[in-house]
């Protein structure tokens, strides 16, 4: 059994992770590195530390590969999803639906035999939840932070933290007047009593009042605390995206990255604008961002106030309405859809329609996908969606490709589709393949993910082929802007063929 040994106590709270390389060795020595990393002074955070990559990683390549310290299912998700190695028992999607559904907090299930390996609950038993077990009893609908906050106790009672994982815990220990989600100071201090009452871990109020005001992950993966992915700061156009598979943390690159370069990932929403982004961050993280995506959209939306007459505010605040208006979106039909946008468009746009390429249109466009009963008016709509999107890169894309394709087949089916200027079956196969071809860039060959989205493209499609993710195959084929998808979609979409997305989706 490991040692329950403590981090060091004279180690300054504002020391970094970089200043202890020989403990930065260690970590980066225990996960599965396709490539070879560092942890430096960041670029992007004042005295904090960052993942950077010592040799040039190219684009749709994985990384690492690492088993977290600790995971922890989302709230609601407990009854669909293994509290130990995530299976999830959800439904296949339809390629419209969301693939990333919100759900209610509800009682936490007794944990059971996984469905996908069977012993999932002797090895938690073991693991972990013979020390939680009662805690979660009693507290039914405890909400994920305490959850987690549980775990990492339960984790540190069985002696399961080594040394150089318990110092470098140190270095990732928030500071008491940090408080990113706004929870009052005597809901914390309940909150710790309760917590060490039940667990009875021995590591202090103190300490878990730390781990409490800035839980472990959050600047990961949500759900889980992993040491070197917790190394890696955010920004808006990242260079990476993390994928959890088969209780692995799997970390892939979106573009090409230089040797020297800081590996990036997301900590927000992408899908919202540059003002929400910011206002997200600064109340969860207390930071603003300063990417190139996010310094180029603000000056666009400020050149905009000057010319329209509009306060930053005012745009803000009617984005956020649109976003509201998305999360409602099942309250309404796609024509009050269309009236609630246009009505709150004109309050700030009063001679045009809200630009194309701003947040969060897109969204609302494929909003109005979903609700259409016409397929060509709702792959018109999703067309449109994938059009606005300017970045074009990770699983919101290849999302946004999904919901399209899947669009644009239906309207296929369709009796009247010659007539609207819909190409041939062959070429709605190719954009198939294309999505197939991105998502095994972005997901990696042998996720379940990805290969539940590339099941999906074949089956709508009628296709007969593997879905291992060929890229030999996916990647042949080269679409012309110019030529044939000129007039087999743009005509009738009336699309900019600078901002036509299959060169995108076909090419490497």
């Amino acid at each position: 059994m490991a040692s329950q040994a403590l981090p060091p106590a004279n180690l300054p709270e504002t020391a970094a992770m970089h200043d202890r390389q020989d403990l930065c060795l260690q970590l980066l020595q225990n996960i599965n590195a396709s490539h070879i990393l560092e942890i430096l002074p960041s670029k992007i955070h004042d005295n904090g530390s960052g993942l950077f990559a010592k040799d040039a990683i190219p684009e749709g390549s994985e990384i690492f590969r690492s088993t977290p310290l600790v995971t922890c299912v989302a709230d609601g998700r407990q009854a669909i999803t293994c509290d130990y190695c995530f299976a999830s028992m959800a439904p296949n999607f339809n390629g419209i639906d969301s693939m990333k559904p919100t759900f209610d907090v509800i009682a936490i299930p007794e944990i059971t035999m996984c469905i996908v390996c069977g012993n999932c609950f002797t090895k938690s038993f073991e693991e972990y939840h013979k020390f939680e077990c009662d805690a979660l009893a009693q507290f039914p609908t405890t909400g994920f932070l305490t959850r987690m906050l549980y775990r990492m106790l339960a984790i540190h009672k069985q002696g399961a933290i080594s040394d150089h994982e318990a110092d470098a815990l140190r270095h990732l220990w928030g500071h008491r007047g940090q408080n990113p989600y706004g929870v009052s100071s005597d809901i914390i201090v309940t909150t710790v009593t309760n917590v060490e009452t039940l667990i009875q871990s021995g590591l202090g109020d103190e300490k878990i009042q730390d781990l409490y005001c800035k839980p472990p992950g959050e600047e990961s993966y949500g759900g889980m605390l992993d040491f070197v992915g917790s190394m890696i700061n955010h920004s808006c156009d990242p260079n990476t995206v993390m994928v959890f598979e088969c209780g692995q943390l799997r970390l892939r690159s979106l573009k090409p990255i230089r040797a020297g370069d800081e590996i990036t990932q997301t900590y927000t929403d992408l899908k919202a604008g540059v003002l929400v982004r910011r206002q997200e961050l600064s109340i969860r993280a207390s930071f603003t961002c300063s990417c190139i995506r996010c310094e180029v959209e603000h000056m666009i939306i400020s050149a905009l106030t000057t010319n329209e007459g509009f306060s930053l505010n005012d745009f803000a605040d009617t984005e956020m309405k649109l976003i509201n208006l998305g999360n409602q979106v099942f309250t309404y039909t796609a024509e009050q859809l269309e009236a609630a946008l246009d009505a709150h468009t004109r309050a700030i746009f009063t001679t045009r329609p809200w630009p194309d390429t701003l947040k969060p249109i897109g969204t609302i466009r494929f909003c109005l996908a979903r609700l259409s009963n016409n397929y060509l008016q709702a792959a018109m709509h999703a067309l449109k969606g994938c059009l606005s999107t300017t970045n074009r890169s990770g699983p919101e894309w290849v999302d946004s490709l999904h919901i399209s394709v899947f669009l644009h087949w239906a309207l296929e089916r369709t009796a009247d589709a010659g007539e609207q200027g819909v190409r041939h079956r062959h070429e709605v196969h190719q954009r198939h393949s294309g999505v197939v071809f991105q998502c095994d860039k972005y997901y990696g060959p042998a996720a379940a993910w990805g290969a539940r989205v590339c099941a999906n493209i074949f089956v709508v499609a009628g296709a007969r082929a593997d879905v291992g993710g060929d890229r030999e195959r996916y990647g042949c084929y080269t679409y012309d802007c110019k030529g044939r998808s000129r007039s087999g979609v743009t005509d009738w979409d009336g699309a900019d063929e600078r901002r036509m997305i299959w060169g995108a989706v076909f090419g490497s």
